[in-house]
């Protein structure tokens, strides 16, 4: 019974005049950042009012890098302000794509999840993080630390999508709205994670 709106690049976003429940935003083309920052530049105020209210924001993926301070592409060599609402610089390298899987922890909840990027991002979230990571990176190469979360905006580059892949931790993202559902197909969505969970255990598992 949700209802979900769509904002196109060229329109006004809800949330610059009203308070949705939850707000959405997923990976999107390199090429796309500049455009992407620079619209909502004008909203950065109204996004730290969203953020300290309690709304719950997910970012996943390349949107990640909307949101951190700095977006560096070392291929093109350039470099743009993000938002600067997380505490990360991004660097981007079209030659060196990671490609792997993650199984981690947040609030005593396995997660699972993959990560597809072109990107690392660098910074301190030691009190911050969202993901503990158990198996895989966290924000780059040497880090166990995935993610960045502060009130309910929660930023993450592991992709699934996350949702579908983790039912409870779906379940919980959408009491924080002030909804309780149960997560659709239950049953066989936590059959398919508990097999991925005891999957992504196996020392046998590669994981990048």
């Amino acid at each position: 019974n949700a209802e979900i709106i769509h904002t196109s690049l060229d329109a006004e976003p809800y949330f610059a005049k009203n308070k949705p429940d939850m707000l959405i935003i997923g990976s999107m083309s390199d090429s796309m950042y500049s455009h992407v920052i620079e619209k909502l530049n004008p909203y950065k105020n109204r996004l730290i009012e969203l953020i300290e209210s309690g709304v719950v924001f997910l970012v996943t993926g390349s949107a990640c890098e909307l949101f951190c301070k700095t977006v560096e592409n070392v291929t093109l060599e350039t470099k743009i302000d993000g938002l600067g609402l997380i505490p990360f610089d991004a660097k981007i390298n079209w030659f060196d794509r990671y490609n792997g899987k993650v199984l981690g922890t947040f609030n005593e909840m396995k997660l699972t999840g993959f990560k597809s990027q072109f990107s690392m991002l660098y910074g301190d979230n030691d009190n911050c993080y969202f993901v503990k990571v158990d198996r895989g990176i966290g924000i780059n190469r040497e880090s166990h630390l995935e993610g960045f979360m502060n009130h309910n905006f929660i930023a993450t580059q592991l992709l699934g999508p996350i949702l579908p892949l983790n039912p409870e931790f779906c379940e919980y993202l959408i009491s924080l709205a002030g909804e309780k559902v149960t997560a659709a197909f239950k049953e066989a969505a936590m059959d398919a994670y508990n097999q991925r969970i005891k999957e992504f255990s196996d020392p046998e598992i590669k994981f990048d």
